[in-house]
């Protein structure tokens, strides 16, 4: 955690992101690689997720570890991101994936 950034702040960005996305608990645990508890206790700030676990969870999100830790703003990969489903963003990161993938 930053240190102007309290836990129930990363609890509560935490949840409205992963709400406003429409994914339940157990959904961004299985795209973070989590157990869904570890996403619920984060959610009522009962665990401190890791430095790992915060970039886990701001990569299945699209959005920044700085964002879910307390800066200002979301940023998102590309304009209108918000008005795709999951489905859609998953396409999109596989698309990613292979291309970076394919320049390792």
């Amino acid at each position: 955690m930053t240190e102007s950034s309290t836990p129930s702040d990363f609890a509560s960005r935490l949840r409205k992101t992963r709400e406003g996305r429409g994914q339940s608990q157990s959904e961004l645990a299985r795209e973070a690689g989590m157990q869904p508890s570890a996403i619920a206790h984060f959610e009522a700030g009962r665990r401190k997720p890791s430095f790992d676990n915060v970039r886990a969870l701001a990569k299945a999100l699209s959005v920044t570890a700085d964002y879910l830790l307390g800066t200002k703003t979301a940023t998102t990969a590309f304009r209108d991101e918000d008005k795709l489903t999951t489905k859609d963003r998953l396409f999109i990161q596989n698309i990613i994936d292979t291309m970076v993938q394919g320049k390792k």
